[in-house]
């Protein structure tokens, strides 16, 4: 692995896809791989901007993203960029972009001020996982179609959440033609007039229980939905079609460690399953396996003192890495035919520019 032809093919991933979707376990570098591929495909040339879910602090100020004011609009990172090339970033703010898109949408301004004052509206969009999933779809199909990108990356939330996420579109449609969502958005003499005896009776459950008013609400809510439904129906399907366009590529980022590998080969599995294009893998904090020591030498000699010390680490060292590899062949029979690319474990901690250039030069064999 690490062979040039594997870097030279994530090179010409980030020279031709127009959206890479990264995807791994927590803990793995994966947010910190995002950027140094941002800063890798600029430094070819290409406008990138880079929508970061929840960047660590230090990368987060390396990337210019002031996560305290949870920065919607990109920003530009200087000093990265070559020969034409730019890169921006920005952390996603599912809330906010909920809010546009119903402002877009609504139709009138009155419309949309109802929808976004609506109590249950301002409760899914600041705190609905699902929600949260298809706003970060959203967003990114908005810096896409923007014309202003020649590559758009997304650093997907870890793991099974990222399945989540990149299913939001599918499960959006489905619940748009589900009966209880049609019900729900009928006219009040309509429903009333479709509505069966459970219907009803689950109606007055929740109206002791929770109260007529959150009832209410609900209702009045799906029903303002239902004028934006085709537009709903057809963003998420040009999302769905994005996701499995042959212009996009995933990129799945992992470690050797066993935990991380057994979730990697799950998420892998899924991406596969679910028609998505699994283009290239990257191993990250790999161990590298230390030069062998020279048989004819009774090592086991040696006495005390610094030497024997020096030889006890590199067999430590050999086990380690030797160990991480047979992890790691896990994934690699899952991807088998799928571009992998090990990273070493670096001496320094990857939290600035100069480490994410030096961590893109890596990646991508420079």
């Amino acid at each position: 692995m690490s062979a040039v032809g594997e870097t030279a093919q994530l090179a010409s991933i980030l020279q031709t896809a127009s959206l890479l979707v990264t995807c791994g376990p927590g803990g793995v570098g994966k947010t910190t791989g995002a950027a140094a591929l941002g800063i890798a495909a600029a430094r070819r040339g290409r406008r990138v901007v880079v929508v970061t879910v929840d960047p660590a602090r230090r990368l987060a100020d390396a990337l210019g993203i002031d996560v305290d004011a949870k920065m919607f609009e990109p920003h530009e990172v200087t000093g990265v960029g070559a020969a034409g090339g730019s890169l921006e970033a920005l952390m996603l703010d599912a809330e906010t972009t909920f809010d546009r898109m119903i402002i877009e949408r609504a139709g009138d301004e009155a419309k949309a001020a109802k929808i976004l004052a609506n109590p249950v509206y301002r409760s899914i969009a600041g705190s609905l996982a699902g929600a949260q999933d298809y706003m970060a779809i959203e967003r990114l199909h908005q810096l896409h179609s923007s014309g202003l990108y020649d590559l758009v990356i997304i650093d997907t939330p870890p793991s099974r959440d990222a399945i989540d996420l990149l299913e939001a579109p599918e499960r959006l449609m489905r619940f748009l033609g589900h009966p209880i969502y049609r019900a729900l958005t009928m006219p009040s003499r309509s429903f009333a007039k479709v509505a069966n005896a459970g219907t009803s009776a689950f109606l007055w459950i929740v109206r002791r229980l929770a109260g007529p008013r959150l009832v209410e609400d609900t209702v009045e809510f799906f029903r303002s939905l239902s004028g934006m439904e085709q537009g709903l129906r057809q963003r998420a399907g040009e999302v769905a079609d994005l996701l499995r366009a042959d212009s996009t590529s995933f990129v799945l980022v992992s470690s050797p460690r066993s935990e991380a590998i057994d979730e990697s080969t799950h998420l892998a599995n899924a991406i596969i399953d679910g028609g998505f294009g699994l283009d290239a893998v990257v191993i990250n904090l790999v161990h590298p396996l230390p030069p062998a020591l020279d048989d004819s030498l009774d090592l086991d000699a040696l006495g005390e003192g610094p030497l024997a010390e020096h030889v006890a680490y590199h067999r430590e060292l050999l086990a380690l890495a030797t160990s991480e590899r047979h992890e790691m062949a896990a994934l690699t029979d899952v991807v088998s035919g799928v571009h992998v690319t090990e990273v070493p474990l670096l001496e320094i901690d990857v939290h600035d520019i100069d480490g994410l250039t030096r961590l893109a030069a890596l990646l991508v064999g420079e």
